[in-house]
């Protein structure tokens, strides 16, 4: 199979992520040619956001030829942003990657080159989005129900697995973490959608009786021009705190930000460590960290009826209570901030007896060599229609 791949690749963003992880999987079985397709940002870089992936990785995938005129093609398979609905391309079918965080119509900034609507007559045209939640903006913006397909992302099992006990004391050690300390954990963009307010807020109720509880944010400041800082500036101007008081110098001290670039194997280190990764997301098209971590062992607390629904597993940890609420035609969770505190409180200082359940089904089921798989059977099955 000749797969044309129109994208992003090198730098840390998700969609390069991911694109890179598939074609590291897909090169194994098809012929891969890639077109770089820029960056919208001019900080968006290698040296600046270097992608962490492991250097045979990167040399497999920055060794792939380029498109060539005399190569016929039979996927063409874009993967950046604004997403590209241009009709027009040199292969028999054309998926295009597209994720939706609101489950409303599409914006009209979120993609180039043609309508939603239009694209339901096009029958060699298809999206491939990461979940459930999002497939339903695509069906609301005019695409068919049989055009959208849903193939989740994976984890690289080379990394993300369960560590020694020795190796998690080494690197508590390096962050001053004592071993009594309990740790929650959220690593993301620290954007509204993220729900970081919520996971602050928590955190600050919980420490007041829990004063070996710590919290780590780990952002993504150099992408996105938005640090940890950012999140907690509002939590502490908002009225919770007003009415909560939750602030103080030993909440501070024990709030650890980590905002220089991390390689996966440093990520995979910080989950290591981590008694509860905690996502309280209003928005989200897939959620991809929360599934890391509990490969690595470490137990999840996520919003209930969001993408993570397609994913998770009574084994992972819990759901916070949520409802969807309208904001300017977008729709999105609110997940109730008394939910979250009392799955923390109920679990805080507990054993967790689950760590090797939850990494073995999650390296089972969403490794990127299984998911790549799936990936590849619905190319060959829209190419034998």
């Amino acid at each position: 199979m000749n797969i044309l791949v129109e994208g992003w690749r090198n730098i840390n963003h998700s969609y390069a992520l991911v694109n890179q992880w598939q074609i590291f999987e897909l090169i194994k079985s098809s012929n891969i040619y890639f077109q770089d397709i820029p960056f919208p940002n001019e900080n968006w870089n290698s040296q600046r956001n270097d992608s962490g992936l492991r250097e045979k990785v990167k040399n497999t995938i920055n060794k792939i030829p380029p498109p060539s005129d005399d190569i016929d093609y039979d996927i063409t398979y874009r993967i950046s942003g604004p997403f590209n609905f241009d009709t027009k391309f040199n292969s028999k079918v054309v998926f295009v990657f597209a994720t939706s965080e609101y489950k409303n119509d599409l914006i009209k900034s979120d993609y180039i080159n043609g309508e939603p609507i239009q694209l339901s007559k096009e029958e060699n045209f298809f999206i491939h989005t990461p979940s459930n939640w999002s497939k339903k903006s695509f069906l609301a913006a005019g695409c068919r129900e049989d055009q959208v397909i849903v193939v989740p992302h994976g984890v690289d099992v080379e990394t993300f697995n369960l560590i020694s006990e020795s190796e998690k004391k080494n690197i508590r050690d390096k962050y001053k973490i004592k071993s009594e300390d309990y740790i929650l954990t959220n690593i993301g963009a620290m954007t509204q959608n993220k729900g970081v307010e919520d996971l602050i807020a928590a955190y600050g109720i919980l420490k007041k009786k829990n004063k070996n509880l710590k919290l780590i944010l780990k952002d993504q400041s150099n992408l996105y021009d938005r640090g940890a800082n950012n999140p907690i500036k509002n939590m502490h101007e908002s009225k919770f705190n007003q009415k909560y008081k939750i602030f103080n110098d030993q909440m501070y001290k024990d709030m650890i930000i980590i905002s220089e670039n991390l390689n996966f194997k440093e990520i995979r280190n910080i989950y290591s460590i981590t008694d509860c990764y905690v996502s309280p997301y209003k928005a989200e098209g897939f959620n991809l960290t929360p599934l890391e971590a509990a490969a690595c062992g470490t137990q999840i607390v996520v919003t209930d009826g969001g993408p993570t629904d397609d994913y998770f597993d009574d084994c992972m940890g819990f759901k916070i209570e949520s409802k969807e609420e309208k904001v300017n035609d977008n729709i999105y969770l609110k997940p109730k901030t008394n939910s979250l505190i009392e799955i923390l409180d109920s679990i805080i200082n507990k054993t967790d007896n689950k760590k090797n359940q939850r990494s073995k089904l999650v390296h089972k089921n969403f490794s990127w060599g299984n998911i790549v798989k799936k990936l590849k059977k619905e190319f060959e099955n829209k190419l034998s229609k």
